[in-house]
This record gives structure tokens, C-alpha cells and sequence, in this order.
């Protein structure tokens, strides 16, 4: 997959918004650590959905279920990125995108299910990829970069990463933001400018190509529409002091269940205190918190080598002892 244009700064390309290109770590090995915290919209909106559903994935890792509608919403993800990653000059056929559908279909979560059921899932994304065909075929213009993965270092060691599903060029000479959405219905105009997955596009554009976006927008491929608004209509600093708020709040350890319409479709619920779970597993919180306290022992002890050193030869092993006896 290429991730740039003649001209503009490589973007490294990936698979998946929470999919580190290879040889890069995920989040910090604990989730916990003051240092070196990485997160992505999608941690951050699970946080701020509910804080013990963020630990139970991404501190504890425990595993999630595949599901239809993530099967289903994968695999049109998979199918579209192919097709607009081609960048030819004129638009590929319909043909294209069905094939990308095929190759990249995700059965795993339709195991078990009846194979009536499952063409009728799939009978449904073609019917999908098809009107999307349609919509973009008139006006298609090669992309600029398909899967644009940033690394966006928010100060306070806080690191957003993440991957822009399309960047378009437009007629100014700039750019526009695209990312496709599987929901069955269209968000407002107004939920879509208040969209952090925009915002935090946005900044990321800034590193990327050195510029902000003319605008920036959600293409819902089911009802097929898409909504844009402006970038001046995109709150950035908003964003950022969100993210901020966040990160303080995981590294404070604030996990706290938050119920909501959507417990009934949560996966951990098992291990939900609201429902029938006993909540987090108490001698894996304390190993946790054990490994950070080894971790700052460590840095604290080389740091400590250092300035032991430092005040010896300037001030003797005197010094020294006075700080023994203080201790």
C-alpha cells in the first residue's frame, strides 16, 4: 500500500487504526505507565464510552468476540482501501471492488452460522460496494493516500496513532479527509464537525503533508452519504485537551464501569461488578502496578548513579554520608 504523493512526506501505511506498522510497540506494555502512553480514537472514545471496558481490552487484554457487524464492516473497509489505493487515473470497475470484497472477506465472525445467512451478509455488501461504485464513479479522482498511518506526539508523552482511510486532493491544490463509516445511518452535520476522529485527523494532516485539510468528512457507504464540513469548523485544540483529559485519567488508574444502552453488546460483561462479573482481577492489578514500581526503580537507581557521582567530585563522599544519615 503507498501512503504519499510526489512531493509530500512518506506516510507510513497499516492495516488498521490500532495496528502498529511492524517492529513498533502498542500501547505501554502496562497501560499504566506514566511514560510513553499510546493511544488512538478508538482507545480513547472506549475510555470515555466506559474506563473499565478500556482496562478490561487494553490494560488486562482480555480477548474480545468477533462479530457479524465487525466481520461485515471489515471486510467493506478491506474491499474499499483496494480499490481507491489503485490510484489509476480513470475509475476501476465495479468489478475491482466486488473482487477486493471476495479476497478480503472476514468470515470469523459468521462461524457458526448457516450458510443462508451468511450470503445474505454478503449479498448485502455487495449491494453496498456497488452504490458506492455509483456515487464516486462520475467524479472519481485517483487518492492521494489510502491508510495513512501517523504517529502524533501530543506533548506530556502522550503519543495518537492511527490511520487516515482516504486523503483526496482538491481542486485549491490542497487535500480533503475521508473516513468511511459502516453505521446504518448518517451522523448529522453537527455530530460530524464535533467528530474527534476528525480532529485528531486533522492535527495528524499537519505532520503529514505540513498542512491542514480543506475539509474533512464521514462517508457512511450503507445509506450512501457522505457529510463534510469545513476545517475551520473542526475544534483541534478541543481535541487535544480531550486526549490529555483522558490519558491523566487512565494513568491515575480511573476505571471506573460506566453503564449505558450499549452494556448489552459488551463483551465483558462476565467480568463486569454491574452484571455478573466480579470485576478486575485483583493479583493482576497488583502485578501491574508492580512491574511500574520495578521499571522506576530502575531509572531512579541510574539516575541516582549519576548524581552521586557528580556531587562526589565536586563536594566529597561526605556529602554522601550526610544524605545516608538524612535517610
Amino acid at each position: 500500500m503507498s501512503g504519499t504523493t510526489a512531493g509530500a512526506p512518506r506516510a507510513t501505511t497499516a492495516a488498521a487504526v490500532d495496528d502498529p506498522p511492524s517492529g513498533r510497540s502498542d500501547l505501554a506494555p502496562s497501560g499504566l505507565e506514566p511514560e510513553g502512553l499510546r493511544l488512538s480514537f478508538s482507545r480513547v472514545d472506549t475510555y470515555r464510552t466506559c474506563p473499565l471496558k478500556f482496562r478490561f481490552g487494553y490494560v488486562d487484554k482480555l480477548p474480545s468476540q468477533p462479530s457479524p457487524q465487525l466481520s461485515w464492516g471489515s471486510s467493506i473497509h478491506a474491499a474499499l482501501e483496494r480499490w481507491w489505493d489503485q490510484k489509476l487515473p480513470s475509475p476501476p470497475p465495479v468489478e475491482d471492488l466486488l473482487r477486493g470484497l471476495y479476497d478480503g472477506w472476514d468470515d470469523a465472525g459468521f462461524e457458526g452460522m448457516d450458510r443462508d445467512e451468511k450470503l445474505r451478509w454478503y449479498g448485502h455488501a455487495q449491494q453496498v460496494l456497488r452504490r458506492h461504485h455509483a456515487r464516486h464513479a462520475s467524479s472519481y479522482v485517483p487518492a492521494m493516500a489510502t491508510e495513512a498511518w501517523f504517529e502524533l506526539d501530543l506533548g506530556d508523552d502522550i503519543e495518537v496513532v492511527g490511520s487516515i482511510d482516504h486523503v483526496t486532493p482538491t481542486p485549491s491544490g490542497g487535500f480533503g479527509i475521508v473516513d468511511w463509516k459502516t453505521n446504518r445511518k448518517a451522523k448529522t452535520r453537527s455530530q460530524v464537525a464535533g467528530s474527534l476522529q476528525l480532529a485528531i485527523y486533522a492535527l495528524a494532516a499537519r505532520q503529514l503533508w505540513g498542512a491542514e485539510p480543506d475539509w474533512v468528512a464521514l462517508d457512511f457507504v450503507v445509506p450512501g452519504a457522505r457529510v463534510t464540513v469545513g476545517r475551520h469548523e473542526i475544534d483541534t485544540d478541543g481535541a487535544v485537551t480531550a486526549i490529555r483529559q483522558v490519558a491523566a485519567q487512565i494513568r491515575s488508574g480511573e476505571f471506573e464501569p460506566r453503564p449505558s444502552p450499549l452494556c448489552g453488546w459488551c463483551d465483558y460483561r462476565g467480568e463486569c461488578p454491574l452484571f455478573e462479573g466480579d470485576g478486575p482481577d485483583v493479583p493482576g492489578t497488583a502485578l501491574v502496578e508492580l512491574k511500574r514500581l520495578h521499571r522506576r526503580r530502575r531509572r531512579d537507581q541510574g539516575r541516582m548513579a549519576e548524581l552521586e557521582a557528580l556531587v562526589r567530585s565536586r563536594l566529597g563522599d561526605d556529602a554522601l554520608l550526610d544524605l545516608d544519615g538524612g535517610a
